[in-house]
């Protein structure tokens, strides 16, 4: 994963997360060589036909919301746009207008296996809070980043991003 930063004026910084997701991966390559492999066990049958289309199918709809890119820019008086570019070339974005936007926040999810530490909105009117990077998850000194130079942006808060963290 790579990610970018860009200043764009004293009013304007873009946040860029883009995975290393590529259309045609070892898994495909993997799939291919599946797929022959059930037609030489089964032979042509409408079952191993059955089988493979379904592989097949599943593969492309998987890929279809495969995650390359995930930006978040923000806007000083204006608001922040949180936009997320699928595999497929597909891309929704969502704008939050500065009056709405209560806070934002850093929390970690804990599950089974992981601590994942996040960025969010708190969106005025709203239930659920706005998740930045949701389906890329960058590390927590990408993170921080992001929160400190929207921060500054949005509240007009001292910009912090530069300052080296410790942690004890």
């Amino acid at each position: 994963m790579t990610f970018r930063c860009y200043a764009h004026a004293d009013n304007t910084r873009e946040y860029i997360m883009t995975s290393d997701a590529k259309r045609i991966s070892s898994y495909d390559f993997m799939l291919v060589f599946l797929c022959l492999g059930i037609v030489n066990t089964l032979g042509t049958t409408y079952t191993c036909y059955a089988v493979v289309t379904l592989l097949i199918v599943s593969r492309i709809v998987v890929k279809l919301f495969m995650v390359t890119e995930e930006t978040i820019l923000v806007i000083r008086d204006v608001g922040v746009q949180v936009k997320t570019v699928y595999l497929g070339g597909r891309s929704s974005s969502r704008f939050i207008d500065r009056s709405k936007i209560s806070d934002i926040i850093i929390n970690e999810a804990i599950t089974m296996m992981h601590i994942r530490v996040y960025m969010a909105i708190i969106v005025e009117g709203e239930d659920k809070m706005v998740v930045v990077f949701q389906h890329l998850l960058p590390r927590l000194n990408v993170v921080l980043q992001a929160y400190h130079g929207a921060r500054s942006i949005i509240f007009n808060e001292k910009d912090n991003s530069d300052v080296p963290l410790e942690f004890s």
